[in-house]
């Protein structure tokens, strides 16, 4: 009877413990599963399994994809299982890798966060965009984006670049430059020459605005004095 008891009690504890496990939140569309998430399939993404126990290599070419819009921003739908922290919809990290393959991660931004902890199971939408510059160089032009939630879940999904947010978002980086160059061109100024002839001295100065380079001439004409 004591032993039953024990195999009982420690039954319930690895049950308990299973279900803790797979409990908490998910994102859709989740990489490697088809269709809406289910507790089962919740993931504790880390620095050496950014998406879990899902295979990266083997379900992002078949994963569901999200599409990209024209400001490289994208929407996604988390649901919880849990409420609470434990059950936390809010992003605590969001990680972009353009060339999909889960080894080169750059950080992202939540533009729109899910709750923190929530008082009962719901889903909602949460809003991302990729860092400035951003191409996605993965077949199809597919990106790798990983979440992890407050409660240290979260999963993987795929988004895809069009040609519009693709040419937006270079249009930016090279505005961007562009701008910089100007400012740098604003503040060159041109050496200050001086021409002395006799014991007369000629300056001038000049200042160069909105080029990168400019060359000064300057002309002297000096008359003699006649002596008495």
């Amino acid at each position: 009877m004591l032993f039953s008891t024990n195999l009982l009690a420690v039954s319930a504890v690895l049950l308990g413990a299973a279900l803790q496990a797979h409990a908490h939140a998910a994102i859709a569309p989740m990489l490697g599963v088809s269709g809406t998430p289910a507790r089962s399939n919740v993931q504790r993404p880390s620095t050496a399994k950014p998406c879990g126990n899902v295979n990266i290599a083997q379900t992002f070419a078949s994963s569901g994809v999200i599409k990209l819009a024209a400001d490289d921003t994208f929407q996604a739908t988390i649901t919880n299982f849990n409420g609470g922290v434990d059950g936390s919809r809010e992003i605590a990290s969001v990680q972009v890798d353009p060339s999909g393959t889960g080894k080169s991660f750059v950080a992202a931004k939540m533009v729109k966060n899910g709750t923190k902890a929530p008082s009962s199971n719901a889903s909602e939408q949460l809003t991302v965009q990729l860092p400035a510059g951003t191409k996605c160089t993965g077949a199809g032009g597919k990106c790798l984006v990983t979440f992890k939630t407050d409660g240290g879940f979260g999963n993987c999904v795929v988004v895809q670049q069009g040609a519009a947010s693709g040419a937006a978002s270079a249009s930016k980086t090279k505005a961007a430059t562009a701008k910089a160059n100007a400012s740098a061109s604003a503040t060159t100024k041109a050496k200050l020459t001086t021409v002395k002839t006799g014991g007369k001295t000629a300056s001038a100065a000049a200042t160069a605005t909105d080029c990168e380079e400019e060359t000064v001439t300057v002309t002297v004409t000096v008359t003699p004095t006649a002596t008495a």
